[in-house]
């Protein structure tokens, strides 16, 4: 599950609750910037779950030194017991506009970003950056590219353990689950945006209707693209636990 941060953090907490009591595998929140700050959110919802996979997804380096980031995530996953996950991306206008923040070269900020936060996640030097003697222990947390243009998702390639594709035309995802693996086999999690209504308008980025016509559509894309992961960005407006309470639904559907 994809959780946007524009809900109360108490609200957020409680969702994440509910996925890992349903037997939900991951949950990411988005990183809007000047919205609810996701680690926070990600790391009081670790002390009350056991197994669901934490995500930041995705946060970009314009806002936030890949170091700082390295550092955050390291603890998250070491308040979680081995389940952050860090999701890296240029970023949008939702995040970067509040800024006046202009996107320049960004293929050599998310490499940088990826190697950066990697050196400082490991512990192990890295172009520009020496671990110093009070740098914590490492730690392994998986990196994931938010992409979609084919540069990024070749760069992912090389260089992430996966890529998160969201916000894509259903039916055109081919070419960038191909991109995504061109160069070495990594984890391909795909996040199709749901609305829990029929009468939600037209969207081919969306799966609509009951949790059943939702899963259905999650089944095609499981067989027509073999992602690692697939998942559901919650985007209907409703309170986070009572889109988590539906998404839990669909996904017990595709068991």
């Amino acid at each position: 599950m994809w959780l946007f941060s524009d809900a109360p953090a108490s609200d957020l907490v409680d969702a994440i609750r509910l996925a890992d009591r349903a037997g939900i595998d991951e949950v990411w929140v988005a990183d809007e910037g000047v919205s609810r700050e996701p680690v926070p959110v990600l790391a009081y919802a670790a002390a009350d779950t056991t197994r669901i996979a934490l995500g930041v997804g995705i946060t970009s380096p314009l806002l936030r030194h890949p170091g700082a980031i390295g550092s955050t995530i390291s603890t998250l996953d070491e308040l979680s017991g081995g389940r952050a996950r860090l999701g890296l991306g240029i970023g949008g206008e939702l995040s970067l506009s509040p800024f006046g923040i202009e996107i320049e070269r960004p293929i050599a900020v998310v490499r940088e970003a990826i190697t950066v936060a990697r050196a400082v996640i490991t512990r192990t030097a890295s172009d520009g950056y020496v671990p110093p003697s009070h740098a914590a222990p490492a730690r392994d947390v998986p990196i994931h590219i938010g992409a979609r243009g084919e540069q990024m998702n070749r760069l992912a390639s090389k260089y992430a353990d996966g890529v998160f594709l969201s916000g894509f035309d259903l039916d055109r995802l081919d070419d960038p689950v191909a991109w995504a693996r061109s160069v070495r086999p990594i984890d391909v999690a795909i996040y199709a945006s749901v609305r829990f209504r029929a009468d939600a308008p037209a969207d081919p980025t969306c799966l609509t209707g009951t949790p059943a016509s939702v899963a259905r559509g999650l089944a095609e894309l499981i067989d027509r693209y073999a992602p690692t992961t697939v998942g559901l960005a919650l985007v209907d407006g409703d309170g986070p636990a009572a889109m988590m309470d539906r998404a839990a639904e669909t996904l017990s559907l595709l068991r």
